[in-house]
């Protein structure tokens, strides 16, 4: 460490305990000081859903206050469409269509030729662990196939059943969760600033741009911790902050222990358990980048499954496979159930401060993650995977591949909006990596580029 960081870190742990702050936070604050505004904790999330959307039923996304409201299949995320973005008119790269399709859905190609899936690529970017897990309840007579495969690391990659055995992997190591900047527990830091009377954080706020003339993360957080403060005035105490100093409670994987995660009817428990386990890693920090698979291209799982949507009917055939209005309808209804599941499990989680996120407290892990939901067809019943019209009723209805956005992604993404373009998925691919901070020119080696209408 340079001398003049050395001498601010003692100036400003001084001045803390003159102030009559307690030497273990004044500690803290000290060699916060001495750090400049940095990254934000980004985490991804990738959520796949076979055999597309209706279209007409995820249609219209509307503008404005109105945005989503007139998405039937959408609706769950209505309470977070602030931070919601829909990306229409994508296809898939190289004419690629139909069942085929799953395998180049995060890898660009059709055998992943050259290239390992996205999540692994902006795994590598950020020195972090890509974890794969999957609520995939195959035929063990039929075994997990080529029509199964979603992500490639190397090779192929068959996600981890078990939720039980996800979060062992997920929580490896906690303790205390990962830190970016070593020696402090941010955790534990934004508790014990937010504890601070008002006076307390004036007379320390003063000190500290008193010390130096560039904005360190002290500064920020403190200057966020006294807004969050002034903004609940009235309302109650700020939130509570997640402890991850243990495993934290996970009843939904604890509910599934035992099951067998193959077994069909309890694919709603299974699922549910998997978006638990994490939501918590994310929260913790344990896990950053997170892929989860639901089914497969041709899963013919019978939807009547408890907890489920109630359509005891093929989710492949003959649901997804359906041209007439009620089918279609019940089509929507099971594609909206996996938006209610990521809503109720995840998506809330998410919505609390961000135990990692030091620099500003009024943030939430939601704000600094980024959640993909994607498919490997557009529409099921038409099988293309391309953005062009399918006839509804006697009506061309415009359909493309589903690519939905959830959360803020570190700041990245600009929310709350319908985007048309006329692109190759890839680029979306390439997209994920910018939010992420891992730029890429190239996947597979095909030039790419990100979607900048997508970027605030």
């Amino acid at each position: 460490m340079h001398r003049s960081q050395q001498r601010l870190m003692r100036r400003t742990f001084l001045k803390a305990l003159g102030l009559g702050i307690a030497a273990p936070l004044a500690a803290k604050m000290s060699r916060l000081a001495v750090a400049a505004p940095g990254d934000r904790p980004k985490r991804l999330f990738i959520f796949y859903i076979p055999h597309g959307m209706p279209p007409e039923h995820l249609q219209p996304y509307g503008e404005g206050d109105a945005f989503l409201q007139g998405s039937n299949v959408l609706s769950p995320l209505l309470p977070y469409k602030s931070r919601v973005a829909v990306v229409r008119g994508l296809s898939m790269n190289g004419g690629i269509s139909n069942h085929v399709a799953i395998r180049a859905t995060l890898t660009g190609f059709p055998e992943g030729e050259g290239s390992d899936s996205i999540d692994r690529l902006i795994a590598e970017g950020m020195g972090v662990t890509p974890h794969v897990l999957g609520a995939i309840p195959y035929d063990k007579g039929a075994g997990f196939y080529s029509d199964c495969y979603l992500v490639k690391h190397g090779s192929w990659v068959r996600p981890i059943e078990s939720p039980v055995e996800a979060a062992a992997q997920l929580f490896q190591g906690v303790g205390p969760a990962p830190m970016p900047m070593p020696g402090v527990d941010e955790n534990k830091f934004r508790a014990a600033t937010l504890a601070l009377t008002e006076g307390e954080l004036e007379a320390m706020q003063s000190a500290v741009s008193g010390l130096t003339r560039e904005e360190s993360k002290l500064a920020l957080h403190l200057d966020a911790v006294r807004n969050l403060k002034a903004k609940a005035s009235g309302e109650g105490p700020p939130p509570p902050m997640v402890s991850c100093d243990s495993k934290p409670a996970l009843p939904a994987v604890d509910a599934v222990a035992g099951l067998d995660p193959l077994n069909q009817s309890f694919f709603g428990k299974i699922l549910d358990a998997h978006l638990e386990a994490s939501a918590y890693a994310f929260m913790c920090g344990s896990a950053r980048v997170i892929t989860l698979q639901n089914m497969w291209v041709n899963a013919g799982l019978n939807f009547g499954f408890e907890g489920g949507p109630g359509i005891a009917k093929g989710h492949h055939d003959p649901v997804s496979h359906s041209w007439d209005g009620s089918g279609r309808a019940e089509f929507a209804q099971c594609q909206k159930w996996f938006f209610e599941r990521l809503a109720e499990k995840f998506l809330k989680v998410l919505d609390q401060p961000d135990p990692l996120d030091v620099e500003d407290p009024t943030r939430t892990v939601l704000d600094n993650s980024l959640v993909y939901v994607c498919s490997e067809v557009s529409d099921g019943a038409n099988h293309n995977s391309d953005h062009s019209d399918v006839w509804i009723d006697g009506q061309p209805v415009s359909s493309s591949l589903p690519a939905i956005l959830i959360g803020g992604g570190g700041g990245y993404l600009k929310t709350q909006q319908a985007v048309q373009v006329e692109r190759s998925h890839i680029d979306m691919l390439a997209t994920l990596a910018d939010a992420m901070d891992v730029p890429l020119g190239t996947i597979g080696g095909q030039s790419v580029s990100a979607i900048q209408e997508l970027k605030a």
